[in-house]
C-alpha cells in the first residue's frame, strides 16, 4: 500500500471562480461567494459546500 502525502490542499468555486487553498490545520478558507470552504492543510481534507460546487485541486505526493 502506497501511503501519500497531501502538499495542496485546495479547490476552485464554480460559482465565483475562486482558488482556496488552506495552509495549515483547522485554517478554514471560503471562496468569495461562501459556497465552497476548505480545511485542513496537509494534514487533512474537509471540504465544506456541495461536491457540484467546486472543482478539486489538491495535490499529493507518494512517500
Amino acid at each position: 500500500m502506497t501511503k501519500k502525502r497531501i502538499i495542496r490542499n485546495a479547490v476552485r468555486c464554480k460559482s465565483c471562480l475562486a482558488i482556496i487553498e488552506s495552509k495549515t490545520t483547522h485554517d478554514i478558507t471560503f471562496c468569495s461567494c461562501g459556497k465552497v470552504g476548505v480545511d485542513g492543510g496537509h494534514d487533512y481534507l474537509r471540504r465544506v459546500g456541495s461536491l457540484e460546487d467546486y472543482e478539486e485541486l489538491t495535490e499529493w505526493v507518494s512517500m
